[in-house]
Order: structure tokens, then C-alpha cells, then sequence
């Protein structure tokens, strides 16, 4: 299906090597005369969908993933400067890494939807009606997404709704509120009706918004903005719309104690087999390996040092620690919890989410206990160096003194690429970034439901029990609005984690004060004397928020905390819910100026 889009997105090199993509072009196609035909117009529409690929900060597709790691729930390489500035408030306006880098990708983004959006009405005639205004959802929806995101890590941003040119390029900004109710108009039910309920998967894959994605991507963004009426009502839509298209992929829940046991796997939803196989996927980012610079290397940035990864990041001790009994309690009130062995009775999407010590990744033996310097390779049966604990830059491995805390990422690891890693053929992948799929769907009716308050209740459990009992959880016990909110919380974290939605959920909610705030923990270091150190003693205090805090006096055997600080988070109310406006915008944007930063910046 890949190769299907590679002569339609070859033919438009003209295009996106041609023209700027945020002022009329001045070699290439110009917006008095593109699109002039139905071809272009696809053409252009497909461009604009590129456009999504052409974002990556430290290897990883941003930022669409890589934010969970600037929340309680992601850890990266200690002390690594780019990273700690968004988790102890030192964030600054000129800081290119991520606050002026998505802000130009934004517009340039928006520069590829209003080349095709601005004259598709001069088509009218030679092109049908319904093509037509499949092509303005498609670019709608597309505008709506990237602006979103804007408006909820900027707040008030400049709204552009058309091709600049040398002479027009002066905005101020928008009030969020009124971009956010311009979006949500623009995606009215006619124009999204005109939309097929999915595109022919067989040739586009999840590539193009169909009807019941885009009814899921208008719910997400109405619940991010409090419209909950709204935002049950799409969500509601979506869902009837996905019966017999969309639904959750099914995931092996076995249970494997040690790396000689087997080796856990959620592949068939996250992995390369996922983008055409999984019924779950209902929109995604699509890269290929085939057509240049349209590739990330994240697999590189997420893998073991044995595999000859990076291991520059993973989940924090917060997040570990966060994942229920399987019985459906914390495992501060389960009698099942032993944590001495922490690994056994719990949520599977611990193991099937998260790489944890005594498992194994993609064949390999997965250990952070530094008396064991080989490792198992279960697929050639060889005992292999255990790069992870020792040998050159075996201080960035996991549980290193510069490394991210002891676990890695496994969401997103796929054979296919770590043996290109392995075998040193290749750090870069063309795993597609799934961006929206069933499971949120599911959880943005429950929460829609949940906070409306004409919503209903018994929908939102039937929601929450359907994402858990895919992986044999048990269904909440929860009936009132407020435990259902927090089953709610608990599900959001644990579900999404690693997808780029939890530095949004916690400021919606109000709770980034408490999350990011305090010490972000990481198992201590093994050693010959305490060769299992790496298994936390600490027990933890969870809210009903499913906040994890810890207290340097509380542990499980009564003894000193072996927990290590990663890094001291604060946060500061009032300031840290937005990024700084970047600055080179408030300078050379005459309407904006620097006095019109945001709030503490």
C-alpha cells in the first residue's frame, strides 16, 4: 500500500521542492493557477498530508510521541538540556529545540493546506461537487489537527486562513477560543458527511481522514476545549460510523515471568504489520522508506544498546508504578502486589507497553543488573555482550549513569527494524505514526459522557470496559461520576502512554501542578553487593487522579529508598500550561511584539 502513494507523491517534487510553504510561491506552481485540475488538487492534498511527516526532534516524529517524556510518565537521558527545560519551568522563547521548531512547522504545514484550499472553488464544473468537497474535508480536518496542537502548547496564535504573500504576513494573535470555534465550524456534519467512512485501505491505507475519523479527530478537539456536549455527540457519530470498519485489535495477554519464558509482544497494534492489518488504526502519519528524507529514527532512539540502540528513553518509575493488579486495584491497596516481584498480577500492558528487567526484546535478553555482562539471544541461541550494562557509552544505557531509568519503550518495537539495527544496515525506519485509532475514540466518548453533565454514564462504562477487558482486565467498579472520572484518568494513562497525549490530559484537567512537580524517580543502580537493585522498595502514594508521588521515608521493607533522582520537576501555576510565544515571531511580526508574550516568560 506504501508503494501505491510513491508515483503520486514522486510526481509532486515541482511542488514541494518549488515553492516556500507559507508565502506564494515565486518558482513552482502559483495559487492564481494550483490546483487547475482534479489530479493536481489530490496532488496537493496528498502534499499536505506529507507535510505531517516532515517533523522530527531527536530522531523521533515529533510531536506526535516524543512529549510524554516532558510529563511524570516519560524519562529520557539525565540531564540531557534540551529535555529538562520543559520539566523545570526554564523554558525560554528562544529555545529552537521545540517551541520556534513546531511553531514554523505549523504554518509551513498550513502553507501546504491553503496552496490547494484557496482556489479549489475555480474547479467547480470540471470537477464533481462530492470530489470536491472531500478535498476541503480532508484539508479542513488536516488544518483543524495542526492547529490544535497550536493553540494548546501557544495559546493565542496568529489564524491564518490562506496563502500569505511578501505584502501579507502581519497577524496578530487570535484569541484560542475563537481559533478553536473557527475550526470546529468549519468541520460542520455536511462537508464531513461528504466524506467515504474509510478510504480504500487497500490503496491508501490510513493515510486519508475518512468520515469516521474525522468525526473522532472533531470530538478530540472539542473535548480538549470543554465542549463535552459536542464532543459526545461526534464521538457518538464516530462510533457508529466505525461498526464493521474500526474496532480493537486483539493482543496476546500472556504472561511471561522471565526472558527465558517468552517474550511479550503488541506488535499487531503498534508495530509494521499494524499499519495494514489493524482494524484500530483509524488515521496515521505515513513515511516511506522509498521516497527521500520521508523516514525517522526512532526505533534507533528507543532500542536497547544490545540491538544497537540509543536507549535515550523510556518510562519513568511513576509510570511503572501507576499500572493496576490485575484484580483492578493499585498496587498500594492489592493483595496481590509483591514487590519483590512487581512484574507478576499486573495490568499486561505493563510488559506489553513497557520493557522492563527480566524480560526480553525483539529475542534478546533484557537485563539492567550490571553482574550480568552477556546476554541471551533466543533467536541464534548465542550468548551476546550485554551493551546495556557495560563496554563503550554502556553509561547511556538504560539504567547507565546518563541513561533514562531502567525501562524502555516496547509500544513500537518491530523485528523488522531492530534487525536492520542490529546488523548495522540502517538506523532509519518508515514505521507509520498512528495518530489516531479506536481505543481513544473509545476514551474520549467515556470522558465526553463523564464530564457533559447530560451524560451518560452507563456509555462511559461500556467504553472504559471495552479498552480493559481487551486486555483481560477486569470492568470498573466505579458507578458516580467522580470514580468513573478517575477509571477515566487511570485508563488515558496507561492506554496512550507514549502516544503524545499525556502533556495534554494533565493540563486539561488541571492536575500538571501535582504531576509535574517533585522528583522524577528511576530504579537504583545494580551492583556486585546489590546485584537487584533495580527492583524498587519504594511504595508509593497513588491518587485518585492516579498521580504517583513518592516519600522518601515510605518503602515496602522499611529500609532507605534505593529509588535515584532523575531530575527535580517543577511547575509553576499560571505559567507553565502554555510553551513561551517564540520570539523571532514576536519580533518580526509588527502586531505581536515581544510584550505580548505569554504569561511568566
Amino acid at each position: 500500500m506504501k508503494n501505491n502513494l510513491i508515483y503520486i507523491l514522486v510526481s509532486l517534487t515541482f511542488i514541494i521542492s518549488g515553492c516556500s510553504l507559507d508565502e506564494t510561491p515565486l518558482n513552482g506552481p502559483s495559487t492564481g493557477t494550483f490546483p487547475a485540475s482534479k489530479e493536481e488538487a489530490l496532488s496537493g492534498v496528498l502534499a499536505a498530508y506529507k507535510n505531517l511527516a516532515n517533523s522530527s526532534v531527536q530522531y523521533c516524529p515529533f510531536p506526535y510521541r516524543y512529549s510524554d517524556m516532558w510529563t511524570d510518565i516519560g524519562a529520557f537521558r539525565k540531564g540531557n538540556s534540551n529535555n529538562v527545560k520543559f520539566l523545570n519551568s526554564t523554558l525560554t522563547s528562544s529555545d529552537t529545540y521545540a517551541v520556534e521548531y513546531w511553531y514554523s512547522r505549523v504554518y509551513k504545514i498550513a502553507g501546504r493546506i491553503h496552496l490547494v484550499l484557496d482556489n479549489l472553488e475555480t474547479l467547480k464544473g470540471s470537477v464533481d461537487e462530492t470530489t470536491l468537497n472531500q478535498f476541503k474535508a480532508e484539508l479542513l480536518c488536516l488544518r483543524a489537527f495542526i492547529y490544535d496542537s497550536a493553540c494548546q502548547y501557544y495559546g493565542d496564535i496568529p489564524f491564518i486562513d490562506h496563502c500569505l504573500t511578501l505584502d501579507d504576513y502581519a497577524y496578530a494573535r487570535t484569541p484560542k477560543k475563537e481559533v478553536i470555534n473557527y475550526l470546529l465550524n468549519d468541520l460542520d456534519d455536511n462537508l464531513l458527511n461528504s466524506l467515504p467512512i474509510q478510504w480504500d485501505k487497500s490503496t491508501w491505507g490510513t493515510c486519508r481522514i475518512g468520515r469516521a475519523a474525522a468525526y473522532a479527530l472533531k470530538a478530540r478537539i472539542a473535548l480538549n476545549w470543554g465542549y463535552y456536549e459536542e464532543a459526545a455527540r461526534c464521538s457518538k457519530i464516530a462510533i457508529e460510523l466505525s461498526a464493521g470498519h474500526y474496532g480493537l485489535t486483539k493482543i496476546n495477554c500472556t504472561y511471561y515471568a522471565t526472558a527465558d519464558d517468552g517474550e511479550p509482544s503488541a506488535s499487531a497494534l503498534f508495530g509494521r504489520s499494524a499499519e495494514t492489518e489493524s482494524n484500530e488504526w483509524m488515521w496515521a502519519i505515513q513515511y516511506n522508506q522509498l521516497i527521500s528524507g520521508n523516514v525517522h529514527d526512532m526505533t534507533y532512539t528507543y532500542s536497547s544498546r544490545v540491538n544497537n540502540g540509543a536507549a535515550f528513553c523510556g518510562p519513568s518509575q511513576g509510570l511503572i508504578d501507576t499500572f493496576q493488579c490485575t484484580d483492578g486495584l493499585s498496587i498500594t491497596d492489592s493483595p496481590l502486589y509483591d514487590w519483590k516481584n512487581p512484574w507478576k498480577n499486573r495490568d499486561p500492558r505493563l510488559d506489553l507497553y513497557c520493557v522492563r528487567p527480566d524480560s526480553r526484546l525483539v529475542g534478546i535478553q533484557y537485563t539492567t543488573n550490571a553482574t550480568v555482562t552477556t546476554v541471551n539471544d533466543y533467536v541464534t541461541g548465542a550468548k551476546v555482550v550485554n551493551s546495556d550494562v557495560s563496554g563503550n557509552k554502556s553509561e547511556y544505557g538504560p539504567n547507565g549513569k546518563s541513561g533514562p531509568g531502567g525501562y524502555l519503550w516496547r509500544k513500537y518495537a518491530d523485528s523488522y527494524y531492530h534487525g536492520m539495527l542490529s546488523a548495522g544496515t540502517g538506523f532509519e525506519d518508515d514505521l507509520d505514526v498512528c495518530i489516531l485509532r479506536y481505543a481513544e475514540l473509545l476514551l474520549i466518548d467515556a470522558e465526553a459522557n463523564i464530564e457533559w453533565e447530560g451524560g451518560d454514564m452507563t456509555r462511559a462504562v461500556n467504553d472504559l470496559n471495552a479498552v480493559r477487558n481487551r486486555v483481560n482486565m477486569p470492568n470498573v467498579k466505579e458507578t458516580t461520576r467522580e470514580g468513573l472520572r478517575s477509571a477515566l484518568r487511570y485508563e488515558r494513562k496507561v492506554e496512550l502512554c507514549d502516544e503524545g497525549f499525556r502533556w495534554f490530559d494533565i493540563r486539561r484537567w488541571g492536575i500538571a501542578e501535582k504531576a509535574v512537580n517533585g522528583v522524577k524517580y528511576a530504579p537504583g543502580f545494580s551492583s556486585a553487593s546489590v546485584p537487584l537493585n533495580y527492583i524498587s522498595n519504594a511504595k508509593p502514594t497513588i491518587d485518585s487522579d492516579w498521580v504517583v508521588t513518592y516519600d522518601t521515608n515510605s518503602t515496602w521493607d522499611g529500609k532507605a529508598l534505593n529509588l535515584r533522582n532523575l531530575l527535580d520537576m517543577s511547575y509553576q501555576k499560571g505559567k507553565d500550561e502554555l510553551w513561551p510565544f517564540p520570539y523571532t515571531e514576536m519580533i518580526t511580526n509588527p502586531l505581536i511584539g515581544v510584550e505580548n508574550n505569554n504569561p511568566g516568560y
